[in-house]
């Protein structure tokens, strides 16, 4: 199991991350430019070596050929048997010595040679191979003759066997005549090679037996020699031109990878920066990074995250949003099962109250009675209004849906209250789209509307600015009517906005604190949104949006519970 464990820590190190990949990348290449510059130089030195070989097979056969050659005419005219070197030129005169009284003679001129018939075969056979020169070696007398360079650039054709090579040409014709084989010897300088090849020469004798008998014997050998020159200075060029290839490969792929690297790098660095500005938290708005990555597939990666990040953000305030509506449903029914419960205890002892009020204010005509019972029977009527503004939260809203015209809503609404209104020194106007229907449960959504134009009254009571004004404004966008209902009040406070629609809640001395929370209630059963803002100038507005378009199912009922 350990070793299970320590298999497994070590293929996450090697593989585990991006970085690791992009190093066994990097020595990926390395050993591949390695490679590719072994695979190179091997080229090289086999190039080198087919060139030298292709050269020393084509001095055999040349040497081969001049053996031939000499074979057929051995038995007329040559036979290295009898045939004995050269006799030296006479060399010049010594000069005369110094402070000599006579003149000196001059010495007899020498005796012109003899033409060489094996170095007219030589030259003959080695007249269409430039730069090849040889010769013969006649075994019985252990001498190098019939020497021809045929093609040698100069006054003439070159008589001087080469003294420097000489050791090495003996040494090959002695093991070719003892082997009785073709010999070669190759010899590389730092400027040229020099190609050896040795031929045995075989020659018939007569027996002693019989006559007509013969048998073959090695009677001296053929040797060639071709210099190549510039050879390894051609090969020292590509070397030295591979060498600067391969360099300049070598740079730009670790210039390459060193760049790929930064920028893979920068971007790991940009995600994982990105992703930790993400880490604490979702509630706030999610900050777009300051520098994009230079690869496009980073930059995708960070709009995907900042998408995941919006969505998940989203998600999570409509979590909190519908959260926060299943606190106020719960609230609210818990409220709706006590108004059903204290409706009926109630509403009987005011019945009661309410019919002693009425007779004690007929059987007295007192002015200070009259006005106590009238006190009495306005708060009876107040408390009624309160049970059964209760009774809401108790039972479904039953809605009755028809299309209705909201400019022609808005303006009947201001026209009821214009008294109220210009007692207070208020301006109302209903402004924006004209004739603009949505189908909506008439009374209902009026109440919602007194609801709302009630608030911005007694807001604007408390307010000096001058003039004082209501504004209803309608339009329609994205298939939605909105209706606004705007004052240029003191506006709302930070605990009124938050806490509007919590029944009970009221910033008034004699509010019950139900109103908001009512119309809150009518617009969420006309499947519409409910919305209370400051304005920017002063003062607050409110927002109900409705769709202008519904599937009904049930035109008369919808339960928000």
């Amino acid at each position: 199991m350990q070793e299970h464990r320590q298999r497994t820590h070590i293929a996450k190190l090697l593989w585990g991350s991006l970085r690791s990949r992009i190093l066994l990348l990097a020595v990926l290449t390395c050993l591949f430019l390695a490679g590719a510059a072994f695979s190179f130089f091997a080229f090289l030195r086999s190039s080198h070596a087919a060139t030298l070989s292709a050269a020393e097979s084509h001095l055999v056969n040349v040497a081969t050929s001049l053996a031939r050659n000499y074979t057929e005419h051995a038995a007329t005219t040559l036979s290295l048997r009898s045939v004995r070197p050269l006799p030296p030129m006479h060399p010049p005169p010594p000069p005369p010595p110094p402070g000599a009284s006579a003149p000196w003679p001059p010495p007899p001129p020498p005796h012109p040679p003899a033409p060489d018939p094996l170095a007219q075969l030589t030259a003959q056979t080695l007249r269409q191979e430039p730069g090849i020169e040889g010769g013969f070696f006649a075994a019985a007398s252990n001498t190098l003759l019939g020497y021809a360079f045929p093609t040698h650039e100069g006054p003439g054709p070159s008589r001087v066997m080469p003294l420097r090579e000489r050791p090495t040409i003996e040494s090959l014709v002695h093991d070719a005549v003892a082997t009785g084989s073709t010999k070669t010897f190759r010899f590389e300088g730092p400027h040229d090679a020099v190609l050896f090849a040795a031929v045995p020469i075989w020659e018939s004798q007569v027996g002693t037996q019989t006559a007509s008998a013969s048998v073959p014997e090695i009677t001296g050998a053929v040797w060639l020699m071709e210099r190549i020159p510039g050879i390894n200075r051609g090969r020292n060029r590509q070397l030295l031109f591979g060498s600067i290839g391969f360099g300049a490969a070598a740079l730009i792929t670790a210039l390459l990878a060193f760049f790929v690297t930064t920028e893979v790098r920068s971007g790991v660095n940009s995600v994982l920066a990105h992703l930790g500005s993400l880490e604490g938290g979702l509630s706030g708005k999610v900050a777009q990074p300051t520098a994009r990555p230079p690869l496009e597939e980073f930059d995708r990666v960070l709009r995907g995250i900042d998408v995941l990040a919006l969505s998940l953000q989203q998600k999570i305030e409509n979590e909190r949003a519908l959260e926060a509506q299943v606190r106020h449903k719960e609230r609210l029914s818990a409220l709706g099962q006590f108004a059903a419960g204290i409706a009926h205890e109630l509403r009987n002892p005011l019945a009661t109250i309410r019919l002693r009020t009425q007779l004690t204010q007929r059987a007295n005509a007192d002015a200070a009675t009259q006005k106590n019972a009238a006190v009495v029977l306005e708060e009876i009527t107040r408390l009624d209004a309160m049970i059964e503004r209760l009774l809401y939260f108790s039972r479904p809203i039953q809605l009755v849906i028809q299309p209705t015209d909201l400019s022609a809503l808005c303006n009947t609404l201001l026209q009821s209250w214009s008294g109220r209104l210009h007692e207070a020194g208020v301006e109302s106007e209903c402004a924006g789209a004209d004739h603009l229907e949505c189908a909506v449960d008439s009374p209902k959504f009026r109440q919602v509307l007194d609801n709302l134009v009630s608030n911005s009254l007694e807001a604007l009571r408390e307010s000096f600015r001058q003039p004082r004004k209501i504004t209803i404004r309608l339009s329609a966008e994205d298939h939605f009517a909105q209706l606004q209902v705007e004052d240029n009040g003191p506006g709302l406070t930070a605990e009124a906005q938050s806490k509007a629609f919590n029944p009970f809640f009221t910033t008034k001395d004699r509010g019950t604190g139900l109103g908001l929370s009512i119309a809150y209630e009518i617009v969420k059963a006309h499947e519409g949104e409910l919305r209370l803002e400051n304005r920017a100038e002063g003062g607050a507005v409110t927002t109900v949006r409705l769709p202008l378009t519904r599937n009904w199912e049930d035109l008369g009922t919808a339960d928000e519970r």
